[in-house]
């Protein structure tokens, strides 16, 4: 009889379709800059990808990625935990930026830090004060060698409230 159960649980598992983790330890982030309370701040790489920051009909900005040889994008995104239940409790705030894969080195103050196309994203249920935000305000510095990109961004948004303003990290 334990036979008979045991053959139906091992065809059942050899179908599951779980998704299976690989950890690379050659590929290591790191990031310095303190996150907000309550919250878990992540950065992530888009190798061969490019920003594309397009305005809708009423005048909001959004991005889309498309593939690229030459450049990279960076996301550096903060999200609030919330408690189980509550609907409009998310917020979650976003860089991104574009960097050329050639560059080894990127010193930008305010208005030339769209040269990176660099924009800040505020999504949250707070009226009139969420979607994407072009940074013109600010400073990044930015190194890119063989053991990753670092960078360290100090940035102001005057048309909304932002609850990080610095940036300090590494991602591979």
């Amino acid at each position: 009889m334990k036979k008979i159960f045991l053959i139906p649980l091992a065809i059942s598992l050899s179908f599951c379709n779980c998704k299976k983790s690989v950890v690379d330890s050659a590929k290591v982030s790191s990031i310095e800059s303190i996150c907000p309370e309550n919250g878990e701040c992540t950065i992530q790489l888009f190798k061969n990808k490019s920003l594309i920051v397009k305005t809708d009909d009423l005048g909001g900005i959004y991005y889309q990625m498309d593939e690229s040889l030459e450049t990279s994008v960076i996301q550096y995104q903060y999200d609030r935990k919330i408690e189980d239940g509550l609907q409009d409790g998310q917020h979650r705030e976003e860089i991104l930026f574009e960097i050329n894969n050639k560059i080894t080195a990127l010193n930008l103050q305010d208005i030339d830090l769209q040269q990176t196309k660099m924009l800040f994203g505020r999504h949250c249920f707070c009226k009139g004060q969420a979607g994407y935000f072009k940074i013109e305000e600010g400073s990044l510095q930015l190194e890119n060698q063989k053991k990753g990109i670092s960078f360290d961004l100090d940035f102001k948004i005057q048309k909304v409230p932002q609850l990080f303003d610095k940036v300090k990290a590494t991602v591979q």
